[in-house]
């Protein structure tokens, strides 16, 4: 699991809790292929499998069910199926990697309910054209703050980074604002005022 799935787990359940109408793209093998199974010669991926929550098991397109068989303390867990069953299967070449011929497995964590109902919801067009104004109203400032020098926090702990944050927003917002005011977006009740410099 990358980084990514880690950040994403935390985010959804804090979001959960303090029940905040959010909006994020899981990682890319939790997305559903456009392209069937049938259609195609792809390899299988997670988003192939269907989880069911009131049995906690995930189901592979190949109908065979794959149980929890390995729980961790930070609470990763993984499902696997029977290796018969996946001898069998007619996906078995693009779907089992396991040198051994052991059965496929299914990594995830305890809040897959979580990303699964995430997923569903940032399915629906309603949800992607609320996400795609990020590229406009997010992104671009990122952008801008990286192409200014900045490459990472120097300080740490929450606090700190939060005032080190809110230093960077003001000073980028700042310069925003100079620049309306120059190019004539902004024009100031004094604007009649010579500059002098």
């Amino acid at each position: 699991m990358g980084g990514l799935f880690v950040c994403v787990k935390y985010e959804l359940d804090a979001l959960e809790k303090n029940m905040v109408d959010a909006y994020i793209a899981t990682d890319r093998g939790e997305k559903k292929n456009l392209i069937s199974l049938d259609e195609s010669e792809r390899k299988l991926t997670k988003a192939d499998f269907t989880y069911h929550e009131e049995s906690n098991t995930f189901k592979c397109p190949g109908e065979q069910i794959l149980n929890l068989v390995r729980k961790s303390k930070d609470g990763g867990q993984v499902y696997q199926g029977s290796a018969e069953v996946c001898a069998k299967c007619p996906y078995q070449s693009r779907c089992c990697e396991s040198k051994k011929g052991e059965a496929r497995t299914i990594n995830t964590d305890d809040k897959e309910s979580l990303r699964q109902a995430m997923n569903a919801k940032m399915a629906r067009q309603a949800s992607k054209d609320i996400y795609s104004r990020r590229k406009v109203i997010v992104e671009p400032v990122f952008g801008q703050l990286k192409n200014s020098g900045f490459r990472g926090f120097s300080v740490r702990g929450k606090e700190k980074v939060a005032g080190e944050f809110s230093l960077l927003c003001a000073t980028h917002n700042i310069k925003k604002i100079v620049k309306a005011i120059f190019t004539g977006v902004v024009r100031l009740k004094f604007s009649h005022l010579a500059v002098i410099a």
